[in-house]
């Protein structure tokens, strides 16, 4: 019976996962995550009485989203299993899970290459992907069926997140990854999510089960499923085309919101045989392109839909078009925790920040680094561990970093710079690093011919890997050279290896992402395309840039740069201005690049008036007391200067996202004559690792203790806000009135804060 199980859940696996897995891991591998999946679901009997398609996407499944697979689960399972064994509820289990967790990891902003939850173990951080990644890794150890759930971009407010689901009977609930709290469904970012367009869910390959949720479409092997309805209040939008008049069957429509002034997509639908499509969605503002066979079609949504008629693409350029773009109004605050609870939560915290700190203090990566430092020519040895990112270090593959260190492509003619950043360097993009160069040596030694003649033949050598693809996976070098196939994004990497194996320094163009190689003292592009110039004038505000490519905008990354040589074609630029109420003042305006011309445009700030867009609340009294034992009857009013107050959460995802972005803006608050009150629990905070970097690097704020009790909650429910919702923000006039408030996940709203806080300084 084992034999037949392991067999079925080995197809179950050969049939879900993507190609790239399938092409780029051992089958070894996913028999270790065979066997031990049907050991869990024989040994708790909650897994056990699990329907086996819930167990297999849910339980068994190695993959969460993009992160990189290792076998984690008997690691994850030994150290949780006498932790959970004689819980006797769901929530139970997964709320210990949860600490656990906690225990061994906290947030921390890192690069978007999202690492292994083995990774996040042993280095004791990650951002909220990998978090989740990690929390749903340890969940399905035990046999606790678990998934990622995202909000793909916020509406009203900048980035995305993720968080963790667990099923519990028939019932999704959820929880902050890293995060516990001391009842299910709780979490700082409750009442953004409120505000969310769009909260999905993914799972591999084919899934039936209702438990998985309302269907939301399909990319490659991803199938996506819509939750929102369980986070926010959501209606029903139609989307429509036609073609020449007709229903365009098939059609594809993005839907797309406005976020760090560009548009993202959220969600792909394909219309059905009557052109149209259907999502419950949040009422905020949506941006829709539609495509089919070369044509397309975009606009604003408004009411309950859109209907697009799609024609050929235009080029040229148009003016500038304003619009305002609104997020969803939210929910209510949700209910306080009691007394208990938050006792419970407190001592929660403080014992997993004690182990957490314990667990890292053993090195773990660290003697990797050590050790292949320790090798011969350690200078060289230094200067390559350089151009790898902190996060590969974690990842701890010495092995790896010496199998290319000891094939380091000779030094040409090149500066020293680019010979290790872009020879020497084994990073290409985000794919896994393995060690390739060795097989691209052999593989080129039977070819000849220029980088251009070669970048031509690899569509031909290496075809597309087919549907069964998820775009944000990548095929590592020597993966596309056993496989004999990839997708595109594989062909780019495969093809900068094979140059930097040959000592040619190359890269992916950051603008683009086009592969380029060194000559005549420049990056240039292998494909040769006409270009002209963009120059960008005018006011400092957020924009972005995007060109037209047969499947609607793509987005380009200028990394701030405002003049760009580019290549010919249609290219759009936008502009927006993020405003206290979280909706957007912007603008758009599309152009076309030519051979040779050079197009200067002055970018747009909308106009508009801050007294029509902040607050005015009376705040009730703020006692405090200040760390020299002196005792304030009302910090906000005793000074008659504009404060800034901010109640932190040292360690917490949330303040931690505020406090580097309110490093980055000190400059501006130097200059004011305001107040800025770092209000915290206890003495005990100061220690926290970013809490304590900000305050050697920054005199200005003033240190508060406050235990967050009854006047936190006062002031939090006065602004509307939710008081376990930590860091909150206030900026008050120096009579106590609170102009702009902000609570939990608020990406940018320290930029706010600082325009507040001019504002009231009479500076705006």
């Amino acid at each position: 019976m084992a034999l037949k199980n392991e067999w079925e859940a080995m197809d179950f696996l050969r049939s879900h996962l993507p190609q790239s897995d399938l092409e780029c891991y051992p089958a070894e591998m996913f028999l270790e995550f065979v066997r031990h999946g049907l050991m869990v679901r024989e040994k708790a009997s909650w897994c056990g009485a699990l329907d086996w398609e819930i167990f297999a996407h849910y339980v068994l499944f190695p993959r969460v989203n993009d992160e990189e697979l290792s076998f984690h689960r008997a690691v994850f399972h030994d150290a949780l299993w006498p932790r959970v064994k004689d819980l006797p509820s769901q929530e139970e289990r997964a709320l210990e899970v949860n600490r656990w967790c906690h225990e061994h990891a906290s947030y921390e902003a890192q690069d978007e290459r999202t690492a292994s939850p083995m990774t996040v173990y042993r280095s004791g951080s990650g951002r909220c992907g990998e978090e989740s990644a990690f929390l749903v890794s340890a969940l399905r150890s035990v046999g606790i069926p678990a998934r990622q759930v995202y909000v793909p971009r916020w509406s009203h407010c900048g980035d995305n997140h993720a968080w963790v689901e667990v099923l519990c009977g028939e019932r999704w609930r959820y929880m902050g990854a890293c995060e516990p709290e001391p009842v299910l469904d709780r979490g700082w970012f409750t009442a953004a999510a409120s505000r969310a367009v769009l909260v999905h869910s993914r799972i591999f390959g084919e899934g039936r089960s209702p438990l998985h949720g309302e269907p939301l479409g399909r990319t490659g092997a991803v199938r996506w499923f819509n939750q929102t309805e369980r986070y926010a209040g959501v209606k029903t939008y139609t989307f429509q085309a036609f073609v020449d008049g007709k229903p365009a069957a098939g059609a594809e429509f993005r839907l797309k919101i406005l976020n760090e002034a560009a548009f993202h997509t959220i969600a792909v639908l394909t219309a059905g045989e009557d052109g149209s499509a259907q999502a419950r969605l949040g009422m905020g503002s949506l941006y829709v392109e539609a495509g089919l066979g070369g044509l397309s079609a975009e606009g604003f949504c408004s009411g309950d839909g859109i209907a697009l008629h799609l024609t050929g693409a235009e080029g040229g350029g148009s003016d500038w078009q304003d619009f305002d773009f609104l997020p969803p109004a939210g929910g209510p605050v949700p209910p306080p925790l009691s007394e208990e609870q938050k006792a419970e939560r407190k001592a929660v915290l403080q014992r997993g920040n004690a182990l957490r700190r314990q667990w890292l203090a053993g090195g773990g990566w660290r003697e990797d680094v050590r050790a292949f430092l320790e090798g011969d020519r350690p200078g060289d040895r230094e200067r390559f561990l350089q151009t790898l990112t902190p996060k590969d270090l974690r990842d701890g593959a010495r092995a790896v970093w010496e199998d290319h260190f000891r094939r380091l492509p000779r030094r040409k003619d090149v500066p020293e710079d680019v010979y290790w950043e872009y020879a020497a360097c084994p990073r290409i993009a985000w794919e896994p690093l393995t060690a390739w160069r060795k097989p691209l040596q052999d593989w080129l030694a039977e070819r000849r011919g220029s980088p251009e003649e070669l970048w031509a033949q690899l569509a031909d050598i290496f075809p597309d890997a087919g549907e069964n693809v998820y775009s944000r996976l990548c095929w590592p070098p020597d993966r596309v050279l056993e496989a004999g196939r990839c997708d595109g994004k594989g062909r780019k990497t495969f093809f900068i290896a094979c140059m930097r194996t040959l000592g040619i320094p190359a890269r992916l163009r950051p603008l683009d992402g086009e592969p380029e190689v060194w000559r005549d003292g420049r990056f240039s592009a292998v494909r040769s395309l006409g270009t002209g110039t963009l120059r960008l004038t005018g006011p400092e505000v957020d924009w972005s840039l995007s060109r037209r490519t047969g499947r609607g905008w793509t987005l380009l990354r200028p990394e701030g740069a405002r003049e760009l040589a580019l290549p010919v074609g249609c290219y759009r630029v936008a502009a927006a201005e993020r405003l206290p109420n979280g909706s957007q003042a912007a603008s758009m305006r599309d152009l076309q690049i030519a051979d040779g011309q050079s197009v200067e445009i002055e970018l747009r700030r909308r106009s508009y008036r801050w007294e029509d867009v902040l607050d005015s609340r009376a705040m009730p009294a703020l006692p405090a007391q200040s760390l020299d034992g002196r005792q304030s009857a009302d910090v906000l009013r005793e000074s008659g200067r504009p404060a800034l107050a901010l109640w932190l959460e040292e360690g917490g995802e949330p303040t931690e996202h505020l406090l580097g972005e309110l490093l980055a803006l000190r400059g501006r608050l130097d200059a004011l004559p305001v107040r800025v009150l770092f209000l915290v629990r206890g003495r005990e905070s100061l220690a926290q690792r970013t809490l304590a970097e900000v305050l050697a690097r920054w005199d200005k704020p003033e240190v508060m203790l406050d235990d967050w009790a009854y006047d936190l909650e006062a002031a939090a429910r006065c602004l509307g806000l939710d008081p376990e919702s930590a860091p909150l923000a206030a900026a008050c006039a120096g009579d106590g009135r609170a102009v702009y408030s902000t609570g939990g996940y608020q990406v940018g709203s320290a930029e706010l804060l600082v325009r507040a806080a001019e504002f009231l300084c009479g500076e705006t």
